[in-house]
């Protein structure tokens, strides 16, 4: 299941570094609004995984059980819902860009170009939120390829697009940061269209009756219990990158865009593991409804087992090459020495890291995500904030701010581990802790 999804997020993250690539041969300041915005994006994003993981888990669920009117249900009135939302983000986007980006540290040089990317990017939510949870309905009825087809194709798209809008070329204007996130909306809208025909014409789970939307309230509740939790989980992580850049603003526009080009080429080698965290979810939730807990429990120790060496070897690969690639990025020695840094520290908690999203997305499968939110919280409220800030005030150099959160990453690695497991064997009825039953057919 997680195979196709690697490539179609390896895709979707390569348009992510072509956007930073082409936004930053505009120059410094461009690419120093890139990194303001981007965790304001990544809150976005991360309140559609979220919502997508409540769909998928309820979903995962009545497909174990082969429930398909509950599917029909569950799947419309999730489509209502993530409309509904995406434009509650597209309002109060518009008209909180100067005070937000301004409390985030963007200086006069840096907020007219965030406001041109911004007030064009806040029109694509409903053409994010929508196909992230019509996907994640796809992958509960246990179809991963067709996402990853679509994001590739949307990708493509993408990078094709970037700079012709940006640069003004084939008579297009030029656009410069107003053009990159045309060219994502556009990309996006395209998406939107494909899940529609998808999930309508060939899963069949897409009707928008009377007499489905009259469970509407339902299915609200349902999709809400495991979607609401998620969101949170997923969108504590931006906010808290959010808080990460205000502070880095104090070392300057350079530190803030070292720190977003070295967070976007981590987007990318860590892949799998989103890939990962994206399919567990899905696979825990249709054992669950089948009643095969063995197999969850043995399908979280092999999550463990290769998040831990991929992570090692992502850590040492990572330090080799990741000068190589600073420098395709611009000319900026500064940049370039921040987002180094940052790619020496930070991958060494990558495995650790990897195993938080599994654990979440697994207590999400499982209809119970508010340990997920615990664990999140932990990291970035407990661990992060508190590390960061003492780097920041005491030792004053980025490069102590940037290892406080890696150290977050892996003392919130060692709690989910501990936490997800213990849960997970307690899910099989009438069995002692730790002692699954097999199933007859093993």
């Amino acid at each position: 299941m997680a195979s196709p999804m690697i490539i179609g997020i390896s895709a979707s993250m390569g348009f992510i570094l072509a956007d930073t690539y082409f936004i930053g041969e505009l120059g410094s300041a461009e690419l120093a609004a890139l990194g303001f915005v981007g965790p304001i994006i990544m809150i976005i994003i991360s309140a559609s995984i979220g919502l997508s993981a409540g769909t998928s888990s309820v979903l995962a669920r009545a497909s174990g059980k082969d429930d398909h009117t509950e599917m029909v249900r569950l799947a419309t009135n999730s489509f209502i819902l993530s409309v509904i939302i995406s434009l509650i983000f597209t309002v109060v986007g518009l008209l909180t860009i100067d005070p937000l980006f301004t409390l985030l540290g963007a200086d006069e040089v840096t907020l007219p170009l965030i406001r041109e990317y911004m007030e064009v990017w806040y029109w694509s939510p409903i053409f994010m939120i929508v196909p992230m949870v019509a996907m994640g309905v796809m992958r509960a009825l246990g179809d991963t390829s067709l996402q990853g087809k679509l994001m590739i194709i949307a990708s493509m798209a993408n990078v094709i697009l970037d700079p012709i809008m940006i640069f003004g070329l084939f008579g297009f204007p030029r656009m410069e940061m107003a053009g990159a996130a045309l060219a994502t909306l556009i990309t996006r809208a395209g998406t939107l269209a494909a899940v529609i025909y998808y999930l309508t014409y060939r899963f069949h789970v897409l009707k928008i009756t009377k007499e489905v939307i009259s469970h509407f309230g339902d299915s609200y509740r349902k999709i809400i219990h495991v979607g609401l939790p998620a969101m949170g989980t997923n969108m504590i992580i931006p906010m808290a990158g959010s808080v990460l850049i205000a502070i880095v603003a104090r070392y300057g526009n350079d530190a803030v865009a070292g720190v977003n080009l070295a967070s976007r080429i981590e987007s990318v080698t860590i892949i799998a593991f989103y890939a990962l965290s994206a399919v567990i979810g899905p696979f825990v939730g249709q054992n669950l409804g089948a009643q095969r807990h063995d197999r969850i429990e043995q399908a979280l120790k092999q999550c463990a087992m290769f998040t831990l060496i991929f992570g090692a070897v992502l850590a040492a690969f990572i330090a080799v090459i990741g000068p190589y690639i600073t420098m395709q990025f611009g000319d900026d020695v500064a940049i370039q020495q921040v987002a180094n840094h940052y790619l020496y520290i930070v991958p060494v908690s990558y495995g650790a890291y990897g195993f938080v999203m599994t654990a979440n997305a697994t207590f999400n499968g499982i209809g119970k995500p508010l340990p997920g939110v615990v664990v999140s919280t932990l990291r970035v409220a407990i661990f992060q904030f508190p590390l960061v800030l003492l780097a920041s005030l005491v030792f004053g150099e980025l490069n102590y701010l940037i290892a406080a959160s890696s150290i977050s990453n892996i003392l919130a690695g060692i709690i989910a581990y501990y936490w997800v497991m213990k849960t997970v064997r307690q899910l099989a009825p009438d069995t002692p802790e730790g002692t699954l039953k097999q199933s007859p057919a093993e």
